[in-house]
């Protein structure tokens, strides 16, 4: 079958960015081994690989979405929030092939309304939500000038390797052997004719250096540039003679010639090697915290918040500034388990978070929440509990790393009383503790001003009517 001329005006329209969606991305690599990976047809990947696009209300009533051809009203106007994400503008059959994107678009409104920013992953231990030893550390945003390198110099890349997030070459910490191979084989084997002009750039540019130094100490004219086609084949040999008994350079070498991202340095005192081999191969410091985990695939915030700091206060309109940010209700979605030393699951803003381990309220034993304990399945929706957001990071490949801890007792009464809800969400406590505990109306009476009024609701705040 003859496919149908083109004019080259409507070539160009085709290929023109207002008639052309984006390239999808990858999706997400599957977790676990070969046949123990379950999927779901309802689950929500974790991240989107389309553009989702969404249109006016008075066009989505049309079925215009400012595509090819108008889309069906019956399974495009039943959604209250209108995200589609287009799979294919035209197919073969000549239809539109699109989904809803609800999902993820949700999801990120969700997020933004907890108001934390992302910050940079801590090295191991210091952002599991398992660990509690970094928790109150200060955090620092991934817009930070040390941590967000964008628009740099080819010839600047070898300074700014602790700040930079984007590298042309692998992290070869997370590659498996056979993808190492694979990668050596093809990538790597051919460049060798390269690699060598590339040392010899650099002994002619050491061998200036030197000389530019010597007349420099006698008082002499500074030599000219040396060309790297003046270096011999005998200098390289010498010079690739001493690179081999220094790792730390050789390594430095590859990395620059491949821009490799950088790895965590071995730790040679857990090796058994002898102390005078120790001390041979001594690496240098490293400092960008993508090291031990990798780089990201997309920028470090993910697109997912602008904020670089949340300090900041909130204001109550009648208990003024609060010391804590509002907490938000999450879902437990998986109970704790205290013989296997698992943590309970919570579903916050459409993320499932692990709670922290420790003498918390998420943990005790006696005096906890018994919500964590087992799923009950005759409450609607699910049990919920008040956490508190603490920080957000994404990790290597694309996931969020949420972690959140309990919040005081002052900030949830404030947050119930603006819902309207005068009862916790998550299980009843015992008569004896309701007597303990304070209610909306003590914590009013103690914090409210002399003139103020003795009592308010979700209607003195203009959320219902």
């Amino acid at each position: 079958m003859a496919t149908r001329s083109v004019s080259p005006g409507g070539a160009l329209l085709r290929a023109s960015r207002m008639f052309a969606m984006p390239e999808p991305i990858p999706p997400p690599p599957l977790e676990g081994a070969a046949g123990s990976y379950f999927n779901s047809n309802t689950a929500t990947i974790a991240f989107p690989t389309h553009q989702a696009i969404t249109t006016l209300s008075s066009s989505r009533k049309l079925g215009d979405w400012g595509l090819k051809r108008p889309l069906p009203l019956k399974s495009t106007t039943k959604s209250s929030n209108p995200m589609l994400r287009i799979k294919a503008i035209d197919t073969i059959e000549q239809i539109t092939d699109y989904s809803s994107a609800t999902d993820h678009g949700i999801t990120l409104r969700k997020f933004q309304e907890l108001g934390i920013p992302v910050t940079a992953r801590r090295p191991a231990g210091g952002d599991r939500p398992e660990s509690t030893t970094q928790m109150n550390l200060p955090q620092m945003s991934v817009f930070e000038d040390a941590l967000d390198a964008t628009d740099i110099h080819p010839d600047k890349r070898a300074e700014l390797v602790d700040s930079r997030w984007k590298f042309t070459g692998p992290w070869l910490a997370g590659m498996t052997q056979g993808e190492f191979n694979k990668w050596l084989s093809k990538e790597v084997r051919p460049k060798r004719p390269a690699f060598r002009q590339f040392l010899k750039k650099k002994i002619a540019s050491e061998l200036h250096a030197a000389a530019a130094k010597d007349a420099l100490d006698k008082g002499q004219e500074q030599p000219s540039i040396i060309d790297p086609s003046s270096v011999t084949e005998d200098q390289l040999v010498d010079y690739l003679r001493k690179l081999r008994h220094n790792n730390q350079a050789l390594y430095d070498m590859v990395g620059q010639f491949l821009d490799l991202a950088p790895l965590m340095p071995p730790n040679l005192a857990q090796t058994g090697l002898p102390k005078e081999k120790v001390s041979e191969l001594q690496f240098n410091e490293v400092k960008t915290p993508y090291a031990e985990r990798g780089p990201p695939i997309t920028h470090p915030s993910a697109g997912l918040s602008y904020l670089r700091t949340s300090m900041y206060m909130e204001n109550h309109p009648i208990y003024g500034p609060q010391k804590h940010h509002a907490p938000v209700v999450g879902r437990i979605v998986r109970p704790r388990r205290q013989a296997q030393a698992l943590a309970a699951r919570i579903g916050v803003a459409g993320f499932i978070v692990n709670t922290a381990m420790g003498d918390t309220r998420f943990n005790a034993r006696i005096g906890g929440n018994a919500a964590f304990d087992k799923i009950d399945p005759a409450i609607e929706g699910g049990a919920k509990v008040w956490v508190q957001p603490q920080r957000a990071a994404v990790d290597s490949v694309g996931c969020m790393v949420l972690s959140v801890n309990e919040p005081t007792q002052e900030a949830t009464l404030v947050a119930q009383e603006l819902l309207g809800n005068a009862v916790c969400l998550g299980a009843e406590p015992a008569e004896d503790e309701m007597s303990r505990r304070e209610t909306a109306s003590d914590l009013r009476r103690r914090y409210r001003a002399p003139d103020s009024p003795t009592m308010s609701s979700a209607q003195d705040y203009g959320l219902r009517e």
